[in-house]
């Protein structure tokens, strides 16, 4: 079902919805045809209830999922939240070092940021896999880090405050890459679609009037426009309807300011002491 999260959202969610509504209403057309069921009217009555129940119980069903799926969706937003911060605090880490060593690993940190940005995330949006050349960017930033000297008692906390931040981000980002693949659990569809089919069956006893008809069409709408909004936030990095790379481009944007801060006030100066006014 990868293709669907390719495709716009208002098309995915007509797309959704037709398929359901037209099942619905063809699956009344056929058992009417074929399994015509003719009630008495303490029957009918008691079908109704029944229809009510099953409605309710599927209702819960998909309530249940929805939420199941939205509070993955929050997790992995929490996820790309924290590597943003931890990149955040690396890259003020690094421009307090004053070293040039670390202002290459701040280097390495910004192309990092922009190929996760430009490159991995439409890749996770459109075919739920990683970057190969983003995972070497940030190896490059690791390697970068780890070949920092601190040469003064000052330098050796701020040392550890770069390690301790680029293994957050190692984390995050393996978190971040292994939600890819996190999806609502086949069971629990099958289980939904199931209870869906027997919620219309009970409609489809009732005769075809127009009443019923519409019936039928608004609970197929209904169901339809639930299972659009499961399918589209199932997997939290595919689709239009996903987390976005909102945070990190906005530690990159603040590092490209503070570069620039830097030049216009000491323009000509090393690169010591550019890194070292980025803290102000």
């Amino acid at each position: 079902m990868l293709f669907l999260y390719n495709w716009p959202s208002w098309l995915m969610g007509l797309f959704v919805v037709g398929v359901t509504l037209a099942a619905a209403l063809g699956g009344y057309a056929l058992f009417r045809r074929f399994a015509p069921v003719r009630l008495q009217p303490e029957q009918r009555s008691m079908a109704i209830a029944m229809v009510s129940v099953i409605t309710t119980i599927n209702s819960l069903l998909v309530a249940f999922s929805a939420i199941s799926v939205w509070d993955a969706y929050n997790d992995a937003a929490r996820t790309v939240d924290a590597e943003a911060t931890a990149a955040g605090e690396l890259s003020r880490d690094l421009a307090a070092f004053g070293d040039p060593v670390a202002d290459a690993a701040s280097q390495a940190l910004r192309v990092y940021l922009d190929g996760v940005v430009k490159h991995e995330w439409p890749k996770m949006q459109q075919h739920a896999e990683g970057d190969a050349q983003s995972a070497e960017r940030f190896d490059r930033l690791f390697d970068a880090a780890n070949r920092i000297e601190p040469h003064s008692e000052r330098q050796r906390v701020l040392l550890g405050e770069v390690l301790a931040r680029v293994n957050e981000m190692a984390k995050h980002r393996e978190q971040r890459l292994l939600t890819l693949d996190v999806a609502m659990p086949a069971t629990l569809w099958g289980v939904m679609l199931l209870a869906s089919a027997v919620s219309f069956l009970l409609l489809y006893v009732l005769p075809g009037t127009r009443f019923n008809i519409a019936i039928v069409t608004s609970w197929a709408v209904t169901l339809g426009l639930a299972f659009f909004f499961v399918l589209a936030v199932d997997r939290p990095f595919a689709g239009e309807v996903s987390v976005g790379a909102e945070p990190l481009q906005r530690i990159a944007d603040a590092m490209d300011a503070r570069e620039k801060l830097a030049a216009q006030t000491a323009p000509g100066e090393p690169q010591p002491a550019r890194g070292s006014g980025g803290t102000d």
